[in-house]
């Protein structure tokens, strides 16, 4: 067993020359006795070939090395993400009373009753407000709320969502709420921001990150129609479009031909059809999550679009893949198509023309229905 155990820990060593990871390594071995004694203490700072090979046969081993080049690498250089790549907001300081997810996904919406319609809240950003009737402040900010729905109707879902049981909710006559409203009485979704504080508001974008967060009439720190206008200004992806960190651009071009080694259930007759090709994997997370919505476009403009599933898994992979995906399949092993659009950001699509021509590029997450519906229409 204690041979076992230096030969991982040699071997650990040697994957880290081998990744160009370990450039000054120091490895410290104790052997020690069963009643706790030390019987000897070895160190090593690795350098080089040589150094590994004087650690081997301190513990009583030997090791030669091929090729010594592979511990004369250099270090890795790792891409930095450029500000454009990862935009960041900020709280400026002001106190929040409850948890912080300013830049991060927010906990997905499950309330325990819906009063009034559910939200579509497709391709929309989403302002979520915590309150209460009892709460002053709460209902201080309704008004705004109320205007923030109307003025921003088309791009904005205001939500209130409420800690208090259904009746006390209704029982509150004034300020009438024209907005989206729910309750939570038992904390499964309110719960997951540890609010301490009412009001409580979130905004998300259309991805659902979180680009403010905080009392919404916190004196100095308001949420105003202003801050929401520059917010949707500056994250709206309606049009997608391809940050160089993801893939190569081809909208408005012939779209790059698509080698397939296999389809399922057969290859489609694509002739005077709009294509929707989505680059997606196995193991990928939000492809997955974006399956249930290309489902239903497969279905719902079935006369007019092919949606087509590319990935580089095998089809029989594929099929088992949940939830199950209910549109054309194509396998294309080898990847050229990742090459030619030097793609790196899965699940990625493509809105193609009956021409060929690409007209929307970008995240699966955010190209909406109603993009779709636009596209057809302007181009078929």
């Amino acid at each position: 067993m204690k041979k076992m155990k230096v030969i991982v820990a040699v071997f650990a060593v040697l994957s880290m020359f081998y990744n160009g990871r370990a450039q000054d390594v120091k490895v410290e071995k104790t052997d020690t006795l069963g009643n706790g004694q030390v019987r000897k203490t070895i160190k090593v700072e690795i350098k080089n070939a040589e150094d590994l090979q004087n650690l081997v046969k301190a513990i009583g081993g030997n090791v030669q090395v091929m090729n010594k080049s592979i511990v004369n690498q250099p270090k890795i250089q790792v891409k930095k993400v450029s500000p454009e790549d990862r935009p960041m907001e900020s709280n400026n300081g002001k106190q929040l009373w409850a948890k912080s997810y300013l830049n991060r996904a927010a906990p997905q919406l499950k309330v325990e009753k819906w009063l009034t319609e559910v939200p579509d809240t497709e391709g929309k950003f989403v302002l979520i407000d915590f309150w209460g009737p009892s709460c002053s402040p709460c209902r201080k900010s309704i008004p705004d709320l109320n205007r923030f729905s109307k003025q921003f109707k088309d791009k904005l879902v205001v939500i209130g969502v409420s800690l208090n049981k259904e009746e006390q909710v209704r029982a509150m006559k004034e300020p009438v709420i024209e907005y989206y409203s729910a309750i939570d009485t038992k904390k499964e979704y309110i719960g997951k921001f540890e609010i301490k504080g009412y009001p409580h508001a979130i905004l998300l974008d259309t991805r659902g990150i979180v680009r403010w967060e905080g009392n919404p009439v916190l004196s100095g720190h308001e949420l105003t129609a202003e801050v929401i206008e520059n917010l949707i200004t500056k994250y709206d992806y309606e049009d997608g479009g391809v940050q160089r960190a993801w893939a190569k651009p081809f909208l408005g071009e012939k779209a790059p031909e698509l080698p397939v080694k296999e389809w399922f259930p057969k290859e489609p007759n694509v002739k005077g059809k709009f294509v929707l090709r989505d680059f997606f994997s196995f193991m990928c997370g939000p492809c997955r999550k974006a399956i249930p919505k290309l489902n239903e476009w497969s279905k719902k403009f079935a006369d007019e679009l092919i949606v087509v599933g590319c990935a580089k898994d095998g089809i029989n992979r594929l099929r088992q893949i949940e939830p199950k995906i209910e549109y054309y399949l194509a396998s294309e092993p080898e990847g050229k198509i990742w090459n030619t659009m030097e793609l790196h950001v899965l699940s990625y699509v493509q809105l193609i023309d009956p021409k060929g021509i690409v007209r929307w590029e970008g995240l699966c997450t955010d190209l909406t229905t109603k993009k779709i519906q636009e596209i057809i229409a302007k181009y078929k």
